[in-house]
């Protein structure tokens, strides 16, 4: 008698039916909302390094500014050494929240905790300001927290910068 390889139809369909499983559950990994907002989260911590770094290479205060109006922004910037305004700083780089680089990512809420603590929901006008001294050394005894998500709201990430000036990305609440 001669035995005939291959696959019986009850064995196709259960391979099948695991990869559906296998797929259903790796797709959420996958979703590009989910990565917009990592991205987003990881680049504005970043950009906290680099305003330390800036205001140590110019020898001059520098920071960011985040303005939680709209979906939000993100501005890194130092003063002018010849014209030191911090009404009038120079800005390196502005990023957007919303559109550009970043379209599906917006502000869901900013929190500074110093002595009192003060929470903007985005879209409110608010403005908050962290700045280092031309040693790197943050000027506030504050922590500030930015809350990033997609529009739909299922997903974020909150940046956390300590009063050191170090920030890291969490998937909850700051510690």
């Amino acid at each position: 008698m001669r035995w005939v390889g291959g696959l019986t139809l009850v064995e196709i369909i259960l391979v099948l039916a695991i990869l559906g499983i296998l797929l259903t559950i790796g797709l959420g990994y996958f979703n590009p909302d989910r990565i917009a907002v990592s991205q987003a989260s990881e680049v504005l911590s970043a950009q906290v390094t680099r305003a330390r770094l800036e205001a140590i290479r110019n020898n001059t205060l520098g920071g960011i500014s985040f303005n939680t109006v709209g979906n939000g922004s993100l501005q890194v910037w130092v003063l002018d050494r010849n014209n030191p305004n911090l009404a009038n700083p120079v800005v390196l780089q502005t990023i957007t929240l919303g559109q550009g680089d970043f379209p599906r990512v917006r502000c869901q809420s900013a929190t500074l905790t110093a002595s009192t603590s003060s929470t903007t929901n985005c879209p409110n006008a608010g403005t908050y300001r962290f700045t280092f001294d031309a040693r790197g050394v943050p000027q506030e005894q504050e922590r500030l927290s930015i809350v990033l998500s997609n529009f739909a709201g299922s997903f974020q990430r909150t940046v956390c910068i300590n009063q050191q000036g170090r920030s890291q990305v969490v998937s909850g609440t700051c510690p």
